[in-house]
């Protein structure tokens, strides 16, 4: 085998201080196959405190024996011949210790195509007949596929990653166990898992996606993620009081509108889940707690996944392990029930927002929407200019500025709007409201509204109902979100425009029937000439500075 020229540099920095430098894993294989070399893995007997003094050492994974260096101006990942005892948490090995010979370190590696190592003299070692499985193109486990994938599941998107980009075929033992297996993937740090699939999606996006599926993956993981959107963050929904979570759950519904799958697709940052609550049916503060019971039910279900969240910090964190951040909010102050304690207890269990009514009067103050006698018929042409605030809602607002909650102004009255302003000193929010301007309705806010909110640095979350976005052609739904969009940043700018797509709690907007189509959005916000600077503030970024500047 010919050796390839850093190779033979580096092997000799290590041979002349009496150690031995092999390839190895997929460097070894793509030489075979005579691919081109993007990554460079070797490894050696010198353990990294022996090898760290005479090469530029980047990164180190000391207990792993694994070490990043620097060489010629490119990274070169060294790894120490090791031994790898049982492993304990479906990725680890309980303990290792480090050998001297290839031999002794071969059976640790996943496929047979992964573990010929070439030594300086360019001959191939081969234990496991990896040769005779790259001629016949073929990917085969090292040992007991069910024992070695059970060890580390991160094997099934390895295998099926090589398979994909190398054309192989899956030998059957390992296919059965893949299939039996890939439930084991939610145990996984979720980035590993997208970080291996990134790569399959980007050598060959739809055959990937095919793959995968195929397999049954997306049963567990998410795969339609999508790496190349611009991050979204909803500030209103009502899935988690719809019925069917509590049967179905909210990985993938297609009784809903937002699921995680749906989510994942259109590469969201953050979902605001509300807890609805209607008064007409009673117990609002035990049914509250019930919902809220039903939230961490869902989050803990799907915490490979999705992460419930109460702040900022929170919510890059989870961002960075490509989570889903959830963060838990009230459509309804009557679940208070006139009773300030309960806004404590409530914010104790996780709640950063709550829209002071919906659409009946309540302790806190009168909704403009409000519904008659027959509790079903409603006039979006009403607005209540009289009835405000109560005194125990003017409590409810400065306890909400006291405890770091956010003040959502959907659904109040205008007069309650009008004493918000007055009474609140932070920011707020009206999470899922539109311009009246454009949809001559109650639920949406006046241009003089707009301004106020400017005024206070808060957000105007666009919602997607159709009622509230047009009253005439409900057919074109982007295009009239789009006015909506464009009109309130004529007279306040982008800096308050948000999203709350008010989504399982509207009926299905027609072009936007769930939240895997938020690309549409993006899509003609572009056309109609808006930055890739505008939409990221629209659809993440203004929601995150509020965040960071309320909630505590």
């Amino acid at each position: 085998m010919r050796l390839i020229d850093i190779y033979t540099k580096l092997e000799k920095e290590f041979s002349n201080r009496g150690f031995d430098l092999y390839i190895v894993g997929g460097t070894s294989r793509d030489m075979i196959l005579g691919k081109p070399l993007f990554d460079y893995d070797f490894v050696t007997n010198a353990k990294i405190e022996e090898f760290e003094s005479f090469v530029d050492v980047q990164t180190i994974y000391k207990e792993m024996g694994s070490a990043t260096i620097l060489f010629e101006g490119k990274k070169i990942d060294i790894t120490t011949l090791r031994k790898e005892s049982e492993y304990f948490d479906f990725r680890h090995p309980t303990s290792i210790s480090f050998v001297s010979k290839p031999i002794e370190d071969a059976p640790r590696r996943d496929f047979t195509i992964n573990s010929i190592y070439i030594d300086k003299k360019g001959e191939i070692i081969d234990f496991y007949r990896g040769m005779d499985d790259i001629r016949s193109g073929m990917i085969r486990m090292i040992g007991d596929p069910y024992v070695r994938i059970k060890e580390d599941p991160l094997r099934i998107l390895r295998a099926l990653r090589f398979s994909l980009i190398l054309g192989f075929k899956i030998e059957r033992s390992l296919i059965n166990s893949i299939r039996e297996n890939a439930y084991l993937l939610k145990r996984l740090n979720y980035a590993k898992c997208l970080n291996e699939i990134k790569k399959m999606i980007d050598y060959s996006n739809l055959r990937a996606i095919e793959l995968l599926k195929d397999y049954g993956i997306d049963s567990y993981i998410p795969i339609d993620y999508g790496f190349n959107r611009i991050p979204i963050i909803d500030m209103h929904c009502d899935t988690i009081t719809r019925r069917s979570v509590r049967n179905d759950g909210i990985y993938d519904n297609e009784d809903l509108h937002i699921d995680i799958k749906k989510m994942a697709k259109s590469h969201y940052m953050l979902q605001c889940f509300a807890v609805f609550v209607n008064l007409s049916q009673g117990r609002p503060f035990e049914r509250a707690n019930e919902y809220i019971d039903e939230f961490e039910r869902q989050m803990m279900l799907n915490k490979h996944v999705i992460v419930p969240v109460k702040h900022y910090r929170e919510v890059m964190e989870a961002y960075s392990k490509h989570k889903i951040a959830a963060l838990l909010t009230i459509e309804e102050g009557g679940v208070l029930e006139g009773k300030l304690d309960n806004l404590t207890h409530f914010y104790k269990r996780g709640v950063r927002m709550m829209t002071l009514t919906w659409n009946y009067a309540n302790e806190i103050g009168y909704p403009n929407l409000e519904y008659g006698k027959s509790k079903t018929k409603r006039d979006l042409s009403i607005v209540d200019e009289k009835h405000g605030l109560t005194p125990f809602g003017i409590e409810v607002v400065k306890k909400m500025n006291q405890l770091g909650m956010i003040i959502d102004v959907s659904h109040l009255s205008d007069k309650g709007f009008y004493d918000v302003i007055e009474h609140s000193s932070v920011p707020l929010v009206a999470s899922h409201s539109n311009a009246r301007s454009i949809c001559s309705v109650s639920r949406n806010l006046t241009d003089d509204m707009i301004l106020k909110i400017k005024e206070r640095h808060g957000l105007i979350g666009i919602n997607f109902c159709p009622d509230f976005v047009s009253l005439e052609n409900q057919d074109k739904e982007i295009e009239n979100i789009v006015k909506h969009i464009k009109h309130i940043k004529s007279i306040a700018g982008t800096g308050i425009i948000a999203l709350g797509t008010d989504f399982d709690g509207i009926p299905t907007p027609n072009g936007l029937e769930d939240a895997s189509k938020m690309y549409l959005l993006e899509e003609a916000l572009y056309n109609e000439g808006f930055l890739k600077e505008d939409i990221e503030k629209i659809f993440y970024k203004n929601f995150l500075r509020l965040l960071k500047r309320v909630c505590k």
